[in-house]
């Protein structure tokens, strides 16, 4: 499933739904080009430990996705990932700035971020709600609005993710450790989802510091697969077979197939007589590229919403 989209007319939609133009602005947020700037992603990937931060987010992400079918139904590709994001962004923020979550601005803000189109947009908060990761607001005051609410199992399936992007940052940040602390108090967590949400509506997009994945991740489970290679070579295990990651990833053997001759064919994988291969040095290297610009990007999120949390 690709998600990721063309924008066009995302604009008008945007004005109809009655969302500002988030991001419509000169360039990113100051804080935003400090923290995710080169000088900062570079000073990421010389880090001592950052080694060891993308061998702890290889394995924490592998580990979380595997056999968990909800995950992988719902998260289980970039352009997914980013939807359920940005379904906790506009319930996030505040209304003068346009928040609050229906169908039609989440359709409008999918269309002018680029992330997918208007039917895709209500297909997917669709399947939210029949799953129960969004409901109808209980007493909505204008009732032809329709608002929506996240639900906890949405709120717990983020949760999850930034624990382990969070414990592997703190490995190369000391301070993240301390800020994970708080990933449970409703303020600073709205202030993160907000800060995340901006960052993307400004139109930072972390796999541009990673050219060779842009596209291949897109589709269910390519970067879970890419991982798994990576952390079966960091933990000195043998290459996984097709069909054991087909099994922990919830794909078929012919789509992980799939993905490794794309991997193959962009220098990314090196396939063996066995099993699924490895990742080849240039794929390890854009797997290092795409996380220190994630880590760059969540370590200034998260200052940002300790700030924005303290303002409040």
């Amino acid at each position: 499933m690709q998600l990721l989209a063309s924008g066009a007319g995302g604009e008008r939609d945007v004005e109809q739904a009655g969302i500002a133009p988030i991001g419509a602005g000169p360039g990113l947020p100051e804080w935003l080009q400090a923290g995710v700037g080169a000088e900062a992603h570079a000073a990421m990937r010389a880090h001592p430990a950052f080694g060891r931060a993308l061998s702890c987010v290889a394995s924490g992400m592998t580990g979380l996705y595997a056999g968990n079918r909800l995950m992988n139904r719902l998260l289980g590709d970039r352009g997914r990932a980013v939807f359920g994001l940005l379904v906790l962004y506009l319930h996030a923020l505040a209304p003068a700035r346009g928040g609050g979550l229906t169908a039609a601005r989440m359709a409008a803000l999918c269309m002018h971020t680029g992330l997918c189109s208007r039917g895709r947009a209500k297909a997917l908060l669709a399947l939210m709600r029949w799953g129960g990761y969004v409901a109808p607001e209980a007493d909505p005051g204008d009732r032809r609005s329709k608002p929506l609410v996240p639900q906890e199992r949405l709120r717990a399936l983020q949760r999850q993710r930034w624990d382990v992007m969070f414990g592997a940052v703190a490995l190369v940040d000391p301070a993240m450790e301390r800020l994970a602390r708080r990933l449970g108090e409703p303020a600073f967590s709205d202030a993160l989802i907000v800060a995340l949400g901006d960052a993307f509506c400004a139109g930072y997009r972390v796999v541009s510091d990673a050219p060779p994945l842009d596209g291949l991740i897109d589709h269910d489970g390519a970067l879970m697969v890419l991982l798994a290679l990576l952390s079966c070579e960091d933990e000195d295990q043998p290459p996984p077979a097709i069909a054991e990651l087909a099994r922990r990833f919830d794909l078929s053997r012919a789509h992980v197939l799939q993905l490794l001759r794309e991997g193959e064919a962009r220098g990314l994988v090196q396939r063996g007589e066995k099993g699924a291969g490895r990742l080849s040095p240039a794929g390890r290297d854009a797997a290092g590229r795409f996380f220190a610009a994630a880590f760059c990007l969540v370590a200034a999120s998260a200052r940002e919403a300790e700030r924005e949390a303290a303002r409040a």
